[in-house]
């Protein structure tokens, strides 16, 4: 039965209370403890926190989510009745949960300032300013940096544009731009962004499971790879773009958001900066430093663009919270038994002696790390939920031998083989929104008008894997 008004505003706030334990808890504990080591004990009330969420939020998720969530509680009261000497990683892996949890709520309170935004609309129209034949570059570009603050949003937006440009065109008896191929850029971009964006999420569960990797030199290499992926896909695909270089007939128009453009670009360039400097000078992740920046940069945006507090009245910031962890509830559920799961299945090998395996006893480090570079996109292609494998997999052998001998060759290879997933699924929700912009369906754009795409990525990719794992 739907929830009266009422009813859901008291949820609203009681989960915003909830919210603000858990993001609170988990920065009090994370740095506090730096200073006052007793401190460290208020993680637990950010992870009891988060556990309450899940626990209001779960009739409201996806069916996969709630199985997640019920095989995660059977896993660790499993582990404590027969493993109970494992029960420290269990509790490491629920406070990596419950930072997945407190980070996706913070990227949810981010999504209502920028979906409001005029600026980052006016910043995506200026892409298409670049000459008609350098057009697809800069979309594929623009869409990365684009993506961080925007996410998902970025290809459906990019597509409006195209769209609205090619109807004008019509309608004054021009030649109108290729809609579809912008649409395939857009998206390429986002993609592509998910190998490097810091506040992706990604990114958040490479960093987190991985003890060993210094997120500062992770991102350098990442940016890296994304950059020559992405100059290389541009040269392989370029009798496709090459469709487009019909001239765009609101360039005058395009040409006003020059100074937007720059302006989100540099807020994307300072969310990183001081995201890392917190990383840095306090000595936490690099996931609680985002916890810390996101929501000031959610409650500052209204401030620097004071047009869009009008679509953002009525909610408190109380509300707000609630409505941004259930905008995220789907995720979090999944993320935080995810974590758990991934830990006891750790466990649970080491316990029958298959840890060796996994450690490269048995299989050459590089064996595994290219392993998941393919195993990753080929189940996102049989409608497996790419997250879920990638959370397991980092849980799996982020601690181990493997992550500690070779921390930025396992972090690439999954950061890349999550990028090449989203590409390889047709359920995932970029391959959706594309389809619906362009009239086809998701298993299309997955397996015909992106497979060159996803191929040379993978291909890529194993290039870079290889590289890295040899010299870096």
């Amino acid at each position: 039965m739907p929830l009266s008004a009422r009813a859901v505003s008291r949820l609203d706030r009681a989960t915003g209370l909830l919210a603000i334990l858990m993001i609170g808890g988990l920065i009090i504990g994370q740095v506090g403890e730096k200073f006052l080591p007793v401190l460290g004990g208020v993680t637990w009330i950010a992870a009891g926190a988060a556990i309450m969420l899940a626990i209001l939020r779960i009739g409201a998720v996806q069916r996969m989510a709630q199985i997640f969530a019920v095989l995660s509680v059977a896993i660790a009261i499993a582990i404590a009745i027969i493993v109970p000497e494992a029960l420290p990683r269990m509790e490491g892996a629920l406070f990596q949960g419950t930072a997945f949890s407190a980070f996706l709520t913070s990227l949810g309170l981010i999504r209502g300032p920028v979906r409001a935004s005029k600026l980052v609309e006016r910043a995506a129209a200026r892409l298409f300013a670049a000459s008609a034949s350098r057009r697809a570059s800069a979309v594929t570009f623009g869409a990365q940096g684009l993506s961080v603050l925007f996410n998902i949003g970025t290809i459906g937006m990019m597509s409006d544009i195209a769209e609205n440009h090619a109807t004008h065109a019509r309608a004054q008896g021009r030649t109108p731009i290729n809609t579809r191929v912008m649409t395939l850029s857009a998206l390429r971009g986002t993609i592509l962004a998910t190998i490097w964006n810091p506040i992706g999420v990604g990114f958040a569960i490479v960093t987190t499971a991985i003890p060993g990797l210094d997120p500062a030199a992770f991102l350098m290499l990442a940016v890296v790879s994304a950059l020559v992926i992405t100059l290389g896909s541009l040269f392989v695909l370029r009798s496709e773009t090459a469709r487009d270089h019909t001239p765009d007939p609101d360039l005058a128009q395009d040409m006003k958001g020059g100074r937007a453009l720059v302006l989100i670009l540099s807020v994307v360039l300072g969310l990183i900066v001081v995201t890392l400097a917190l990383h840095r000078l306090l000595e936490i992740s690099f996931l609680v430093a985002a916890c810390m920046v996101l929501p000031v940069l959610s409650w500052g945006w209204p401030f620097v663009e004071p047009g869009i507090r009008a679509a953002l009245k009525g909610a408190d910031r109380l509300s707000g919270l609630g409505k941004a962890s259930a905008s995220m509830a789907n995720e979090a559920t999944i993320f935080l038994a995810a974590a758990v799961i991934g830990a006891g299945i750790s466990v649970a090998f080491n316990s029958l002696g298959w840890g060796a395996a996994l450690g490269g006893a048995a299989l050459p480090a590089i064996a595994l790390i290219l392993g998941c570079l393919y195993l990753v996109p080929l189940a996102a292609s049989l409608m497996i939920p790419h997250s879920i494998v990638v959370v397991m997999i980092a849980q799996l052998l982020g601690p181990g031998p493997v992550g500690a001998e070779h921390p930025l060759a396992l972090g690439l290879g999954l950061c890349l083989a999550w990028a090449m997933a989203i590409s390889a699924s047709p359920i995932s929700a970029m391959s959706i929104i594309t389809g619906r912009q362009l009239g086809v369906t998701p298993a299309r754009v997955t397996f015909d008008l992106n497979r060159r795409f996803t191929l040379f990525g993978l291909a890529a990719s194993t290039v870079l894997l290889v590289l890295t794992y040899l010299f870096l």
